[in-house]
């Protein structure tokens, strides 16, 4: 069956990485990928566009957005148009006002599943 939308979720961590995909495993329209590195993601883009990239800032260290903040920059410069979404532990406003030329939705991990599945479902929508 073909599903009718795409998300590509970059997430360093496997558990939260899997608390999202458990989101989608019922919803028959959507197809969830994980990848854990942007290099992965980049393997992944260079071949076909999601309708909704996932990135999580911190990929490498807890403490440094800049992995990520990088990484979102290159996928726009590269793929101007696509769709991107936040989902970081860092809820700093500073972030969320740099990233919004580039992003259409910045969410902190506070882990509240249905908030984020319907935001999610929102957003592939729009």
């Amino acid at each position: 069956m073909t599903k009718k939308y795409h998300i590509i979720h970059l997430e360093d961590s496997i558990d939260v990485a899997q608390r999202i995909a458990i989101l989608f495993e019922n919803e028959d329209d959507v197809l969830y990928e994980h990848v854990a590195t942007p290099q992965e993601a980049f393997e992944i883009l260079n071949q076909t566009i999601p309708d909704l990239l996932i990135v999580d800032l911190m990929l490498i260290d807890d403490d440094d957005a800049s992995p990520g903040i990088i990484f979102i920059k290159q996928v726009y410069k590269k793929f101007p148009g696509i769709k991107m979404m936040v989902l970081s532990n860092r809820g700093d406003q500073k972030f969320r006002d740099d990233l919004k030329p580039y992003i259409i939705d910045y969410q902190a991990k506070i882990f509240r599943p249905s908030v984020y599945k319907k935001r999610i479902l929102e957003l592939l929508e729009a």
